[in-house]
């Protein structure tokens, strides 16, 4: 009897250590390989759009597909239109009969339509 309960204060023992570094299972399926909550996902942000020197960039967090990029002069009309892929460091290479002419870009993608304006210098963002 006396060999007996050490062990079993030894078995009760490890089950309590065992218990503190299992996880209990509250939130299932939303734990990474470090047991950590997984972080809510980033909301879409509006891309950032620039122009320099006929190079027109465009910057996103996410990959936007099937999206359309059209450029219009000053009366309006459409100089430049693509569909393409958009992912981050997107550049486009604008003809010189394009980039002088340029006046707004409008970015469309699903239900999103961003519209800048240009201004004298040519700057956008």
């Amino acid at each position: 009897m006396n060999k007996l309960i050490p062990i079993l204060l030894l078995a009760f023992i490890s089950q309590i250590c065992y218990a503190a570094g299992a996880p209990d299972n509250s939130n299932s399926g939303v734990d990474d390989k470090d047991n950590h909550p997984h972080k809510a996902p980033q909301k879409a942000s509006a891309p950032f759009i620039s122009y320099n020197q006929g190079v027109l960039s465009i910057s996103t967090h996410n990959t936007l597909y099937n999206a359309e990029i059209i450029i219009r002069d000053i009366n309006g009309n459409i100089i430049y239109d693509v569909v393409d892929t958009i992912s981050n460091g997107y550049v486009i290479l604008l003809p010189s009969h394009v980039s002088s002419q340029i006046h707004s870009v409008e970015l469309i993608h699903s239900y999103s339509h961003y519209t800048i304006s240009v201004d004298e210098s040519f700057n956008l963002g």
